[in-house]
């Protein structure tokens, strides 16, 4: 996390000598070395980081000491990895230069446009606002890519179908997908990766050291009615269709994010109970998945198994079952549908598991356990107002007065009600535990929806009443 104090510069970056242009606006901290921003330009340009980069400030060139071959002297090559932004940022407008890939030469130009102080509560880096496509990997720099985007657009270039096939099947340099971007970058910056895993976090570390199995009370002495639930629940039979996946077929996390191939995104979703759509229709404009970070169903059946220990991968390395991963598909519905559900209350970050907090990236300490207690305290199959349990959990009555800087971000609706709904309402639906009065998982994405009221299950008080055992029995 990022110095509290440290300034923070908002800075557009563009791809030179491309028209119309490709840039993006974004937020970093001061303190932030240049290693790091090399990673921040990787994530919100959408580069694969898998060339040689430098950056030219101030007529200095800054390495990546590690791709130097030979010993250098720090007065003559400085390493990028220890020089911070505010070491070399001096004043607002300021412009320096980045370069990837010095086959293809890509060059950058990166703009201060703005110094400004902190703001509280608030994650760094975030990409404000940006437009068009970063160009392929390897495609053969500025000249290079003007003539790939003259190949798929004719059908009868004499090229038109080698491109496609070189590029997947289709590409649109319009495509820009802010929320994408920033789920990345809180992945990346905000939380640890252990193990190779995805990353895990959660409010509490306590939690962390409760230990729980596929066996369970609950699931022992499930009713059969509750058990067909279970048995029925989507969420768990979606995880059981990811495991199976990756258990028969060769899934190389992409080396950037450890994401899974598009290959395997859309075999998956074919599979899943409610696929997701791999393309959709907005005021005619078609927008088409192009990274698992597309298709929010799959990353939260991801992130689960990953943080419950189920696979195993990461960037640049195959995902597969681990023995509890081989354990869990032979156990019964009501043991993995426990699993999974422990799996959410103590391993996984909220934030990073649901799309509208992993844009705002921040849950205050104790949150799970202040969710859990209210819950347990509600009416059993009551139509409960959404507003008001909303309200309690954040403890206000009101959003917040000063929100001038979060209304520029246009994310002030995460702040309050989307922010509860989005981490707690939508994931508890999934998991059978609550159901809202309209059907979150069918809306549009780019239509503000908002439930009005949900109401407990029966069959989810009891799966609640049992991760609050498991959690007390935890921590005596």
């Amino acid at each position: 996390m990022s110095n509290p104090s440290a300034p923070i510069y908002q800075i557009k970056v563009s791809l030179n000598h491309i028209r119309p242009p490709i840039w993006r606006r974004f937020l970093v901290a001061g303190d932030t070395t240049l290693s790091d921003l090399h990673d921040i330009l990787q994530i919100v340009m959408g580069w694969e980081n898998s060339h040689l980069h430098d950056f030219i400030i101030d007529e200095m060139i800054y390495h990546n000491s590690e791709d130097l071959e030979f010993a250098f002297n720090e007065d003559e090559f400085p390493s990028e990895s220890h020089t911070t932004l505010s070491a070399v940022i001096k004043r607002e407008k300021q412009r320096f230069t980045y370069r990837y890939d010095f086959g293809d030469s890509w060059e950058h130009t990166l703009v201060v446009e703005k110094i400004l102080p902190p703001q509280e509560d608030f994650r760094y880096p975030i990409c404000l606002k940006g437009a068009r496509a970063c160009p392929p990997e390897d495609v053969g720099g500025v000249w290079g890519y003007q003539y790939f985007l003259d190949a798929i657009r004719d059908p009868n270039h004499p090229e038109h179908e080698d491109y496609l096939e070189w590029i997947g099947g289709e590409f649109d340099p319009e495509a820009f997908d802010l929320n994408s971007v920033n789920n990345l970058l809180r992945r990346v910056f905000n939380l640890k990766i252990l193990d190779g895993r995805l990353p895990i976090f959660v409010d509490e570390d306590d939690l962390l050291k409760i230990k729980y199995d596929l066996d369970s009370t609950w699931s022992k002495t499930l009713p059969e009615e509750q058990r067909r639930i279970a048995e029925e629940l989507p969420l768990r039979r979606d995880v059981v269709v990811l495991l199976t996946y990756l258990r028969d077929n060769k899934v190389t996390g992409t080396k950037t994010t450890g994401n899974f191939p598009l290959k395997a995104v859309r075999e998956i979703c074919a599979q899943m109970v409610n696929p997701p759509p791999m393309e959709e229709n907005i005021a005619g404009l078609i927008t088409r998945v192009r990274s698992e970070d597309d298709v929010q169903p799959l990353v939260f059946r991801h992130i689960l198994a990953a943080t419950g220990g189920l696979i195993s991968g990461g960037p640049g390395q195959r995902w597969k079952l681990t023995p509890l991963g081989e354990r869990f598909l032979a156990a019964d519905a009501a043991a993995q549908v426990f699993f999974l559900t422990a799996t959410w209350w103590t391993r996984t970050n909220w934030a990073v598991a649901s799309r509208a907090a992993s844009q705002f990236g921040y849950l205050s300490f104790g949150f799970s356990k202040t969710v859990l207690k209210e819950l347990l305290q509600l009416p059993v199959a009551e139509p409960l107002p959404f507003k008001p349990f909303a309200e309690r959990l954040l403890g206000v009555s009101a959003p917040p007065a000063d929100t001038s800087a979060i209304q520029e971000l246009e994310i002030l609706d995460l702040l309050f009600y989307r922010l509860i709904q989005s981490v707690v309402i939508v994931p508890l639906a999934h998991f059978g535990i609550l159901h809202p009065d309209v059907d979150l998982f069918m809306q549009d994405p780019f239509e503000i929806v908002l439930v009005e009221s949900f109401q407990i299950t029966p069959f989810g008080r009891g799966l609640l009443q049992a991760v609050h055992d498991l959690i007390e029995a935890g921590r005596q």
